[in-house]
C-alpha cells in the first residue's frame, strides 16, 4: 500500500471524492470508517446515516463529505476493508499449511473464518443485506475466488491431493457453500449459530472425503 492511501486499498479509494494526504486527513478517515462500522454492529444497516456516522466519529457532517461523496461510498469503503481481511487472513493460512500438518483442515479453515465473521459483526449487517455497490459485489466475488485458490494449495499440502483442475472447480464449490452457510449461522445467532457451523464442518469433511477418493493422493 502507498503511503499516501488509506487503509483499504484500491476498493476503498475508488468511490472516494478525494484521497486523504496528511496523517490527520487519513486519520479522520479511519475514524469515519470505524464509526460505521460500529453503527452497522451495534443498530443495523437502517440506522447507518451521514449524520449518524459524523455524530459517531465526532466530526462535523461537512468532514465525511470532503472524503465521500454519499452513505453509498462510506459503506463501499468499509466493505473493501473487510475483504481485505479476508484477502489477508487466506494468505496466513496458506503460510501456515506449509510449515505444520493439520489434523482437521475443514475445521482449522471453518474456524479461522468464523473467527473473522465474529470479530466484524459490522461485516455480517452488511452482507447479510448485500447492501454493496455493483463494483463491491464484484470484488467480493474476487476475494471469494482468491479464498478459493488459496484453499486449492492448502488442500494439495494438507490433504496430499493432486493438483488439478478438478480439485480448483472443488476448492470453488466449498468456499460457494462455506459462505452461504457462515451468513446463514450469523443470521439465526450473533456469534453464528453453533450446530449450523457443526452442520458446515460435517458437510465439507464429507465432501473432502469425496475427492480424496475420486481424486487420489498425489
Amino acid at each position: 500500500m502507498r503511503e499516501s492511501e488509506p487503509e483499504g486499498g484500491a476498493a476503498q479509494g475508488a468511490r472516494m471524492r478525494r484521497q486523504p494526504r496528511q496523517q490527520r486527513s487519513r486519520t479522520r478517515v479511519r475514524h469515519i470508517l470505524e464509526a460505521a462500522d460500529s453503527i452497522l454492529s451495534a443498530e443495523g444497516f437502517e440506522a447507518l446515516t451521514v449524520r449518524r456516522i459524523a455524530q459517531v466519529a465526532g466530526v462535523p457532517v461537512g468532514s465525511i463529505y470532503q472524503f465521500f461523496p454519499d452513505k453509498a461510498a462510506v459503506v463501499d469503503a468499509l466493505a473493501g476493508t473487510y475483504i481485505g481481511q479476508f484477502d489477508a487472513a487466506i494468505e496466513q493460512l496458506v503460510a501456515a499449511s506449509r510449515a505444520e500438518q493439520w489434523k482437521d483442515p475443514v475445521g482449522t479453515l471453518i474456524d479461522a473464518f468464523t473467527g473473522l465473521y465474529r470479530a466484524n459483526p459490522g461485516y455480517v449487517a452488511l452482507w447479510s443485506g448485500r447492501h454493496v455497490s455493483p463494483e463491491l459485489a464484484r470484488a467480493d466475488e474476487a476475494n471469494n475466488a482468491a479464498i478459493a485458490e488459496g484453499v486449492r494449495r492448502i488442500l494439495v499440502r494438507q490433504a496430499a491431493l493432486a493438483d488439478s483442475a478438478d480439485l480448483a472447480r472443488a476448492a470453488r464449490i466449498a468456499v460457494v457453500v462455506a459462505d452461504a452457510l457462515l451468513q446463514f449461522a450469523f443470521r439465526q445467532a450473533p456469534d453464528g449459530d453453533e450446530q449450523v457451523l457443526e452442520d458446515l464442518k460435517e458437510l465439507l469433511r464429507l465432501y473432502l472425503a469425496r475427492l480424496t477418493s475420486r481424486l487420489g493422493e498425489s
